[in-house]
């Protein structure tokens, strides 16, 4: 198969990743979530309106809750992410996970690029990023839903897929006063390296497959023109140095569930003891561009495009049990208005 043959398979499997679901029933994504998931909502920044929605637990305590950003790939939207019509979505087990620990999930949409698909505008120089300013979208967008919602400011998180990864890495490099960790799953540090360095101690972590086609693992250029990224390990050791956490990390290897899913998860971890400031690397060994999951398996169609998808561990279960936790820096500033509640 020509390169171009297959570039253009990509772009028709992207669609019906992203956009379709015809390949998927809605008896396929039967998670079990008890809490409501809040119609599209919108609000003006910086002169455009921005869309998202609100997952909010079936039972609140009157103390304010802590909060996720979840943030979609390029091509996704907020609606993709969950699966609402119906397909395979691993993030959409962020919604029982909120029900169990009392969360408020935030789902924003990114805006439309010049290549038509929605997306964010991460540290990536690239002219298939949108031009927005997200970072101080999504601040606002908190500090927008803290005026309805009682948000807990020590403890807000945001993780993201691909270049929803990117975006969290970007949050976590110009604003970590603000978030108490964040988590990148198909993502890295970009190259060149972040302009504007992180002044506060933030936790990370990376979540990325060895065989991932869209992300080199160790590092350089990306397809269809998508930027540079560090490699994985190099994108660890910053944020370690970063965060002065000890050089000697402890590992451990999950146990191999699944023997059809081709791959193998570890995970290894820094910590800052002081600060409780971890740096982890979810390192799925064969794994390609997908998120694992062992209730939200994709299609062999969508495994064809993306890559081995790991069936040992479920992302957002290993996701939360990192952010649970962690408060943001007692010396940072924080957002900038008092949460309700």
């Amino acid at each position: 198969m020509t390169q171009t043959r297959f570039l253009k398979l990509m772009g028709i499997s992207l669609l019906l990743l992203y956009g379709l679901s015809f390949f998927e029933s809605s008896a396929s994504s039967n998670i079990s979530n008890k809490g409501n998931l809040s119609e599209k909502k919108l609000f003006n920044h910086q002169a455009q309106p921005r869309s998202y929605r609100i997952y909010t637990p079936e039972t609140q305590s009157k103390k304010p809750l802590a909060a996720v950003l979840l943030l979609h790939g390029h091509g996704g939207s907020a609606d993709q992410l969950l699966g609402v019509r119906g397909q395979k979505a691993p993030y959409r087990l962020w919604m029982p996970i909120a029900d169990r620990e009392g969360l408020l999930l935030i789902i924003p949409d990114g805006l439309v690029s010049p290549d038509g698909k929605q997306g964010w505008n991460d540290a990536r120089n690239i002219s298939t990023n949108p031009d927005s300013d997200d970072v101080d979208f999504l601040n606002t967008l908190v500090e927008t839903v803290a005026e309805t919602y009682p948000i807990d400011f020590n403890r807000v998180y945001a993780t993201g897929i691909s270049n929803g990864g990117h975006m969290a890495l970007r949050l976590a490099a110009e604003t970590p006063e603000k978030f108490a960790a964040v988590a990148a799953v198909a993502a890295a540090n970009p190259e060149p390296i972040f302009a504007r360095k992180p002044q506060n101690f933030i936790s990370v972590l990376l979540m990325n497959g060895t065989n991932d086609r869209f992300l080199p693992y160790e590092g350089g250029k990306m397809i269809r023109g998508r930027g540079a990224v560090q490699s994985t390990d190099d994108s660890i050791k910053y944020w370690v140095k970063h965060n002065q956490c000890e050089e000697r990390p402890h590992t451990i290897q999950y146990a191999n569930r699944s023997r059809t899913d081709v791959s193998t998860a570890s995970r290894t971890t820094y910590r800052n003891i002081k600060t409780n400031v971890e740096v982890a690397n979810i390192q799925i060994l064969g794994g390609g561009h997908a998120e694992p999951s062992i209730e939200q398996p994709y299609s062999r169609l969508i495994l064809a495009l993306l890559g081995a998808q790991n069936r040992d561990i479920e992302m957002a279960d290993e996701i939360w049990q990192f952010f649970e936790g962690k408060s943001a820096s007692p010396t940072s500033q924080g957002f900038s208005i008092l949460a309700k509640g």
